[in-house]
């Protein structure tokens, strides 16, 4: 028995069970309000296994956007300041002291963002700040600053390394002189458009007349919120529930695709899944994980992007071989500190038929608090555990390698859903019969059949795809 609260009671199909009250005819009439019940229906499983973003997504409110292509087009707005990194080392090939002896130098980099006035430096050392003297000059593949140091030591001078190609220079400020007319820079950055584009599912099943008639009562409210019955069939609970399935392993697995041709000779577009997309976010390949090595991925990710002291609860997605992973490395780290274990915390009091004075113990943790108030919590996404399509072995714990896998789908501590949503295009779904001689409801009376067959078809259909606003937001660590 499917355990749902929308679930009411299990029965035979009879004949007061009218069609109207039928699920697949409420589908019909009103596939949107109808569709986010199915969703509820197959997502609230006390057992889910299936469907993990939707279920904790969408019980999250993620949001749902509806648009009337199947490609979207959005705009990731690049930090305003950065570093400018060197391309080429013009000063003289004998001279290792550029700007030695308050001389000029000249500084290639890649973009045209300074201006006389700014005081720029290399490499992070910020004792060899120098000034843009000139406006910048066009050369092949950079731009050509004249520099000075800012030092009156006539041995001061700034190491030639900092000019050769790949070294990074920052700006501080800009600083002027009395009676100036000019003043410093400020840089705009441009956004980054990015495209991503949503993948056509489409699902059968057939049932013949003698298959089984048992049914459930399933309770749906309506727009005033009072509850009716629908009828669901048996063989209609697997079929959606392979459904929701399907589609949940389209949201994490899809790539992205548009010369696969189908059967009449039409491409096969389908877009970027989450594991696709993450391919361009920060990841981390471990043999061990350890929870320095856990704090140091967060922290190099989270760096300038949130402060510290805010609490801020990092979620990390992950299979049930990867909650075992975070457990020990946070036992390990007890264990090297050299922390003493209050053994009352650890055990329970619990009736025994062995013993009058019967204790269990146990523990297991699931939330790391990490240095500068960052908190890293595992919650477990069954999908990274289901043995139909995680095969893969590590050969060297014998364990699957795809439990192992943390996905973090929002570095921020904001809400997951803020850093996505799941796009659908608008009347995109679609559902129907292809009846014979036997209905959804029993045997035809209508007179009017698809084919001659003693059974039905049943189709869904749906155009959906997954949005991430910012990868760079997300990350992964996965055994390498």
């Amino acid at each position: 028995m499917l355990k749902n609260k929308l679930i009411t009671k299990e029965t035979e199909w009879i004949a007061n069970m009218t069609e109207m009250n039928h699920l697949g005819a409420a589908l019909i009439a009103k596939p949107h309000v109808m569709q986010s019940k199915i969703n509820e229906l197959f997502s609230a499983r006390n057992i889910y296994a299936d469907n993990p973003l939707t279920s904790f997504l969408e019980g999250s409110k993620i949001t749902e956007e509806y648009i009337s292509s199947t490609h979207w087009e959005w705009q990731v707005k690049d930090a305003n300041v950065r570093p400018l990194m060197a391309v080429e080392n013009l000063n003289p090939e004998t001279n290792s002291k550029v700007c030695d002896g308050k001389s000029l130098g000249i500084l290639k980099v890649e973009k045209n963002w300074w201006l006389p006035g700014d005081y720029v430096f290399p490499g992070g050392d910020k004792k060899y700040q120098a000034r843009i003297m000139d406006v910048a000059k066009a050369h092949g593949d950079g731009y050509a600053y004249t520099i000075r140091l800012a030092s009156d030591d006539p041995k001061a001078f700034i190491p030639s390394q900092y000019f050769e190609a790949g070294a990074l220079w920052s700006k501080l400020y800009s600083m002027y002189g009395e009676a100036t007319e000019q003043s410093g820079s400020t840089v705009f950055s441009f956004p980054i458009s990015l495209m991503n584009s949503m993948s056509k599912y489409r699902k059968q099943y057939s049932i013949t007349d003698y298959a089984s008639t048992q049914v459930l009562a399933v309770k749906m409210p309506d727009s005033t919120g009072r509850l009716h019955d629908f009828w669901i069939r048996y063989a209609e609970v697997e079929y959606w529930l392979q459904w929701r399935r399907e589609l949940e392993r389209g949201l994490w697995y899809s790539r992205s695709t548009e010369t696969v041709l189908d059967h009449n000779g039409r491409p096969v577009r389908s877009g970027a899944g989450i594991q696709e997309q993450l391919e361009d976010a920060p990841r981390q390949a471990y043999n061990t994980l350890t929870a320095d090595l856990l704090e140091d991925f967060i922290m190099g990710v989270s760096y300038g992007r949130t402060k510290p002291g805010q609490n801020t609860l990092i979620k990390g997605y992950t299979g049930e071989y990867g909650m075992l992973n975070v457990h020990k490395a946070a036992v390990d780290a007890i264990d090297k500190g050299g922390f003493v274990k209050n053994i009352e915390e650890f055990t329970t009091k619990m009736n025994s038929p062995y013993h009058q004075n019967a204790y269990g113990y146990g523990y297991q943790f699931l939330r790391l608090h990490l240095a500068n108030g960052r908190v890293f919590e595992v919650v477990h996404n069954p999908i990274y555990d289901d043995p139909e399509i995680n095969t893969a072995i590590d050969e060297v714990t014998g364990k699957p390698l795809e439990s192992q896998r943390i996905t973090i789908l929002n570095f921020s501590g904001e809400a997951v859903q803020n850093n996505i949503k799941i796009m659908k295009r608008e009347k995109g779904d679609a559902f129907g019969y292809v009846e014979g001689l036997y209905g959804p409801y029993g045997p035809s009376k209508s007179g009017k059949m698809a084919h001659s067959g003693d059974y039905y078809e049943m189709h869904v259909r749906t155009d959906q795809g997954i949005h991430i606003e910012d990868v760079s937001r997300c990350g992964e660590l996965f055994k390498g």
